[in-house]
C-alpha cells in the first residue's frame, strides 16, 4: 500500500536535511536548506497523511511556514517578532508532523520495516523541534547557550550549530563545545535528554509486546 511506503521517503529526506544542515554553514546556503526543509516536509506530511482532517491542518500550516520563512530569510534585517513567529510555526508544523505519525505507528497491528522507519523519523524530528527552541533562547538571550568561538567559523553559532547541541542532547552523549548556560536553557536539555530516553524505551517495548502477541496468536 503507498502509504506504507512514505515512512522511508520522509527518513531519507530528513536525513539528507540533517547531513546537509550540519555541514554547511555559509548564510545564504543554510536559507535555501531551510527553505527546501520546510518544502520537503510539506510534501512529506501530505505523503504520509491518511486522514482528510490532518491534511486540512498541515498543508495550510506547512505553506504559512514557509512564507514566513521566504519572508525572514530574504530580508536584510527581519523583525524580531517574525523571527520568533517563524520558529513557532516550525515548531507547531513539526509537532503535529510528529504526533499524526507517532500515533499511525503505535497503534499499528504488526511491525513491518516501515512502522520502524516511521519511529526513526519521529525521533530525528524531536531533535529538529528542540533546535528551534534553542534558537528561540539564543534569539531571546544570546548568552543562553555558552560555547568556545575558536571552534566555530567566524566565532558564532548558526542554525546548524544548534541542531548539532539539540541531537547531542537527544541522544545523551554529553557535552564538549556546547553547553546550556542560563537555567531556562538547562531545564529544557533535560526535558529533551529525558523525552529521547523515554521515547526509545515507550517504542522498543511497543515493538517487543506486538511481536509477542503475534507469537501467541500463531498456531
Amino acid at each position: 500500500m503507498r502509504h506504507k511506503e512514505n515512512y522511508l521517503y520522509l527518513l531519507v529526506f530528513i536525513f539528507i536535511s540533517l547531513v546537509l544542515s550540519l555541514s554547511v554553514r555559509n548564510i545564504l546556503m543554510v536559507k535555501a536548506i531551510g527553505l527546501c526543509m520546510i518544502f520537503g516536509l510539506c510534501l512529506s506530511a501530505y505523503l504520509v497523511t491518511r486522514r482528510h482532517r490532518d491534511q486540512l491542518i498541515l498543508i495550510p500550516f506547512g505553506l504559512f511556514a514557509v512564507a514566513v520563512s521566504v519572508t525572514t530569510d530574504t530580508s536584510a534585517d527581519p523583525n524580531f517578532i517574525l523571527l520568533i513567529i517563524n520558529r513557532f510555526l516550525w515548531i507547531g508544523f513539526s509537532a503535529y508532523l510528529s504526533l499524526m505519525i507517532f500515533r499511525q505507528i503505535f497503534y499499528a497491528a504488526s511491525v513491518n520495516p516501515q512502522e520502524i522507519y516511521g519511529a526513526i523519523s519521529v525521533y530525528l524530528l524531536i531533535g529538529f523541534i528542540f533546535a528551534q527552541i534553542y534558537e528561540m533562547l539564543f534569539i531571546f538571550d544570546p548568552l543562553a547557550i555558552s560555547f568556545n568561538p575558536m571552534n566555530f567559523e567566524g566565532g558564532v553559532l548558526q542554525s546548524g550549530d544548534l541542531l548539532y547541541f539539540s541531537f547531542v542532547t537527544l541522544a545523551t552523549v554529553g557535552y564538549g563545545d556546547i553547553t546550556p548556560a542560563i537555567p531556562f536553557a538547562r531545564a529544557t536539555c533535560v526535558v529533551e535528554s529525558v523525552f529521547g530516553i523515554m521515547y526509545v524505551a515507550v517504542f522498543i517495548a511497543r515493538f517487543v509486546s506486538i511481536h509477542s502477541n503475534r507469537n501467541q496468536d500463531t498456531p
